[in-house]
């Protein structure tokens, strides 16, 4: 995957867990976007080094919402804006 290829799976990936966040904020789990997310690290972001932080970040959004309990949602948000801060520090380092 060029650095253009994956800058465009990078924003793509980011514009998904931000539509997540604002579900999880309107106190709603979807789990289509979960879904669509494991998808994208799938479909060749994960593939790539640089990126393996994003995979560590998604099994922690994963892991945040399987066990119902009152603090699921505000762990679940947290996990998106951790997702999302590693998904700009890959997309700073490709320039």
């Amino acid at each position: 995957m060029t650095d253009l290829e994956l800058a465009r799976a990078l924003k793509a990936l980011r514009r998904t867990v931000q539509m997540l966040e604002t579900e999880l904020r309107h106190g709603r789990l979807d789990e289509g976007l979960l879904a669509d997310i494991a998808s994208q690290l799938e479909n060749g972001i994960a593939s790539d080094e640089r990126c393996a932080v994003l995979v560590r970040g998604e099994d922690s959004l994963r892991e945040s919402t399987l066990t119902p309990r009152p603090e699921l949602l505000s762990d679940t948000i947290r996990a998106c804006e951790k997702l999302k801060d590693a998904i700009e520090g890959v997309l700073a380092r490709l320039g």
